[in-house]
């Protein structure tokens, strides 16, 4: 409910034109973009911190025996 009446302060156009399930289906896009955004540089910070180069000598020899 805090989303809905945020956005609605934020974007007039939106109540003006939209009906309640126009409004919800912007906030839950918005919503999942961040979500998504977030995931994003958490793997890319996990990745960085887990490098390649960054690896003990046994892990980096990928060879096959």
């Amino acid at each position: 409910m805090e989303f809905q009446l945020a956005s609605v302060r934020m974007l007039p156009w939106a109540r003006a034109h939209l009906n309640p399930t126009g409004q919800a289906l912007i906030i839950s896009t918005v919503a999942g973009m961040a979500y998504f955004i977030v995931a994003d540089k958490t793997i890319l910070s996990m990745a960085r911190r887990h490098s390649f180069d960054d690896a003990p000598e046994h892990l980096k020899n990928t060879s096959f025996h």
